[in-house]
C-alpha cells in the first residue's frame, strides 16, 4: 500500500511539472548619448588711441596712449546629442508540421487519460 502511494505521488509530481515558455528579454534599441565640452579662451583687444591735447591758458597738456588693452575670457559650452538606433532581429520560430501537431495533441490526451485512470485506481483502492 505504501509503495502504491509513493508511485502515485511520483506520477502526480511528474504530471504537475512542465517546461517554461520562451521569455524574450527586452533590449534597448535606441541609445541617446550626451557629450558636453567646456572651453575657456582668452580674448584680448588691442585698440590704438589718438593723442589728446588740452590747452588751458598758457599750459598745454598732452596725453598720449599708444594702446588700450582689454583682456576678456570667453567661456563656451558645447553639448552634442547623439542618437543611435540598433535594430535587433528576433528569431522566428519554425511552424510545426501536421505530424508534430498531432503528436502534441495525442500526448495531451494521453496525459489526461493517465490522470483519470490514476484517480479511478486510487478511489477503488481506498474504498476496499
Amino acid at each position: 500500500m505504501k509503495n502504491l502511494l509513493y508511485i502515485i505521488l511520483l506520477m502526480l509530481a511528474i504530471c504537475l511539472t512542465s517546461c517554461r515558455s520562451i521569455k524574450h528579454v527586452p533590449v534597448d534599441t535606441v541609445k541617446t548619448e550626451y557629450k558636453t565640452r567646456d572651453s575657456i579662451r582668452f580674448d584680448s583687444i588691442y585698440e590704438h588711441d589718438s593723442i589728446f591735447l588740452l590747452v588751458k591758458g598758457d599750459t598745454v597738456y598732452k596725453e598720449k596712449y599708444r594702446y588700450k588693452y582689454q583682456y576678456l575670457t570667453i567661456n563656451k559650452t558645447d553639448t552634442v546629442m547623439l542618437t543611435d538606433s540598433v535594430y535587433i532581429s528576433y528569431p522566428v520560430e519554425k511552424q510545426l508540421t501536421r505530424w508534430q501537431q498531432m503528436k502534441i495533441e495525442l500526448g495531451g490526451w494521453a496525459v489526461g487519460v493517465i490522470v483519470i485512470l490514476s484517480i479511478v485506481l486510487m478511489l477503488k483502492l481506498f474504498r476496499n
